[in-house]
């Protein structure tokens, strides 16, 4: 478990983590407008959305560059706001989410990514992290692998991890919302480390309801779909941590339910 030291700067408009302090003093990043601006042409590494970009950039720290991201949010449209509140749910807009989400995850020692700063001002607002290097997305490791039909020892482990990783997630109130295997990273030098990135939907609600639970749930088991329908009813076991009974029928219907739901949205919009 982690809980970070955090200095805030510049008005109130920009929240540092403590131990990326003196880098960022270095480089007189000190200012919402000093960082907004001079990450403006980083490299692209993900365009969702006109008002939501990450770019990719190195500091240099006594002559080695470290690489950053930075997931940068404008003024948003009110497509944005509206979709959400159609479904009943509120909008999460800008950085701030995120940021809170990645404090949560770290608190209760989910592997997550390191936050450096969090900046907002007016509707503008962005998000850095430390750089998760030597890591491959499980949907990679699982696409690349000889898995299918018999699952190899390796690979029984990472369901295991996982399996853990979403009791725990879930057992402090938190549900990601966007819980698919290329969303999880596993480490190369450390493979029993898997980190849970892209937090910017988490929400928190304690006692959790079995919506956002069985969201989760087959949002990964649609992801997935080509492990053997055995070895994902045994991550479930896992994930609940007990046998599987005749009671827990309705809970495996309601995720199948909704892992066919995202299958026949994924196909509609070419996802």
């Amino acid at each position: 478990m982690t809980r970070f030291e955090l200095e805030t700067w510049d008005s109130g408009k920009l929240n540092v983590n403590k131990a990326f302090a003196g880098l960022l003093r270095h480089h007189d990043w000190q200012t919402f407008t000093a960082i907004w601006s001079r990450t403006a042409d980083a490299a692209i590494a993900k365009k969702l959305r006109t008002d939501r970009i990450t770019l990719r950039f190195t500091l240099n720290d006594n002559g080695v560059e470290r690489p950053f991201y930075i997931k940068r949010h404008g003024r948003s449209s009110w497509k944005e706001y509206l979709k959400p509140l159609l479904r009943l749910t509120w909008p999460i807009l800008g950085a701030r989410n995120e940021w809170n989400a990645i404090l949560d995850f770290h608190e209760i020692g989910l592997p997550t990514m390191t936050p450096v700063a969090f900046g907002e001002s007016g509707t503008d607002s962005f998000l850095i992290t430390e750089s998760l290097e030597n890591c491959d997305k499980l949907s990679d490791v699982l696409a690349n692998s000889k898995m299918v039909p018999k699952i190899h020892s390796a690979h029984r482990q990472i369901s295991v991890n996982v399996a853990n990783l979403a009791r725990t997630m879930h057992g402090a109130g938190l549900h990601h919302q966007d819980f698919y295997l290329g969303h999880l990273m596993q480490s190369q030098k450390t493979p029993e480390t898997i980190y849970i990135i892209d937090l910017g939907r988490v929400q928190k609600q304690k006692p959790l309801s079995q919506r956002w639970i069985v969201k989760d749930l087959a949002q990964l088991n649609f992801s997935a779909s080509a492990i053997p329908l055995f070895e994902r009813l045994r991550f479930l076991r896992d994930y609940l941590g007990r046998p599987l009974t005749e009671k827990d029928r309705p809970l495996m219907a309601r995720i199948q339910a909704k892992t066919n739901a995202i299958a026949r949205h994924s196909r509609k919009n070419r996802l």
